[in-house]
């Protein structure tokens, strides 16, 4: 048992350059409070400026926080850290999952993972009670992010929880994403940064672990009052009779509306949020109010599966538009369906050959900015308040809720969670 009280005990290091694996004990970081704290206290030490977020020294760190593991809380919450490829420039940054993964990590006996160096060939990561190993991934590696997943799974046990990145991580795609159990997506670029080192998965066998708080009294007391606060309050924005289902992150005291959707040949998914109602608007013009049936929802799995963060996906959709219209991209150069926005044949186009970097999929695999910059011909001016919207700064900024302006001063990307407390209230 750590000396620190709701942590587990130990720290992974794995280094896939020597395939060296150790462990530090959680202590050594006791004033660094939280995932992105220990996350912070790695990078610092041992990211030098010069490193680039695709280079072998960067830290790719997985890590959980005190409360991880205590049901009644946010406490499914972890984090991905380190150099983003995603930011201009490239920087620290931070990527918050839900759904089980972190507390199997816990319960594996892990506060974290700090993983460094690149593979000679791919390879995925193995970490139970009775520590880790380093895997060929050679049969998983061109395949999705949910197809390794479920590969990982059947080949392990039901036991098992995967974090893994699609082919946009494998071809480095500055926008790739990772995907994990109950498919928590975390941004950030660091599905580019996993395939930057060739680590095609991290799989985590439950373990056994039992945590302590230091006062359970206390815990007991804060989970009850927050109990209270949410009172008989019930998220059903985003319900779709007879096609979603609650969908809550481990422990969560189910406020969140986060949902399931089962599709007519039933395939299921999490449909949430921003990555729900990226296509909805879009499919609905298309097909016709009420006739686009399971599209929107294809479309979140197509970019969960090949690993593209969605707000990316809508922010490049955007744009393109704006440039056909203009007549500044024609279908003919691009080799991409414009005309058929809101189609699935149009997202399925776009999104792969941004995955695999095909054709002028290659140029916006750089990320709207860079593509429109090597374009040129008026299109740099069509992105406009995109990347405006993209930051949120329209929705949550400091001009309209005073508060949020010290957060978007201090903080390394939008903190969406922090922005939510004070947004949501007076929405409401």
């Amino acid at each position: 048992m750590s000396v620190l009280h709701g942590y587990a005990g130990n720290i992974l290091r794995v280094d896939l350059s020597s395939g060296r694996i150790s462990t530090a004990a959680t202590s050594d970081y006791a004033s660094f409070v939280g995932g992105r704290g220990l996350a912070a206290r790695v990078h610092w030490d041992e990211v030098m400026p010069e490193v680039g977020a695709l280079d072998p020294e960067n830290r790719l760190t997985f890590f959980t926080g005190p409360l991880a593991g205590f049901a009644g809380f946010g406490s499914s919450r972890w984090l991905v850290c380190g150099k983003s490829p995603a930011t201009d420039p490239e920087h620290f940054c931070h990527s918050n999952l839900g759904g089980t993964w972190g507390v199997t990590l816990k319960s594996a006996g892990y506060d974290g993972i700090i993983v460094q160096g690149q593979a000679e060939r791919p390879v995925y990561l193995l970490v139970s009670q009775d520590g880790a190993q380093i895997r060929d991934a050679g049969h998983l590696w061109g395949k999705g992010a949910i197809e390794t997943r479920e590969m990982l799974k059947a080949e392990l046990g039901a036991d098992v929880n995967v974090v893994a990145c699609g082919q946009a991580g494998e071809n480095l795609v500055v926008m790739a994403s990772v995907l994990a159990d109950q498919d928590s997506s975390g941004s950030s670029g660091f599905g580019a940064v996993m395939g930057s080192k060739r680590l095609k998965a991290v799989a985590v066998v439950k373990g056994g672990t039992r945590l302590t708080a230091a006062n359970p009294a206390r815990l007991r007391d804060l989970v009850r009052y927050y109990a209270h606060l949410q009172g008989d309050r019930d998220a059903d924005y985003f319900t779709v009779p007879g096609k979603t289902q609650r969908d809550s992150c481990w422990g969560c005291p189910g406020l969140c509306g986060r949902i399931a959707w089962k599709a007519a040949d039933g395939a299921e998914g999490k449909y949430f949020c921003q990555s729900a109602l990226i296509y909805q608007i879009r499919a609905a013009q298309f097909y016709g109010q009420g006739k686009e049936g399971d599209v929107p929802f294809r479309v979140t799995k197509l970019c969960d599966n090949y690993g593209i963060d969605t707000m990316a996906v809508h922010v490049m959709m955007s744009w393109l538009s704006r440039c056909h219209r203009e007549g500044l991209l024609t279908e003919e150069a691009t080799g991409l369906p414009l005309s058929k926005g809101g189609s699935l044949e149009y997202a399925e186009a776009l999104v792969r050959r941004i995955a695999l970097r095909e054709g002028f999929g290659g140029l916006l695999a750089q990320g709207v900015e860079r593509a429109a910059n090597a374009i040129g011909r008026g299109t740099r001016e069509k992105i406009g308040d995109l990347l405006h919207k993209a930051h949120g700064v329209d929705q949550y900024g400091g001009r309209t809720y005073i508060t949020n302006g010290l957060m978007y001063a201090t903080e390394v990307r939008m903190p969406i969670q922090h922005l939510h407390k004070t947004s949501i209230p007076v929405m409401q």
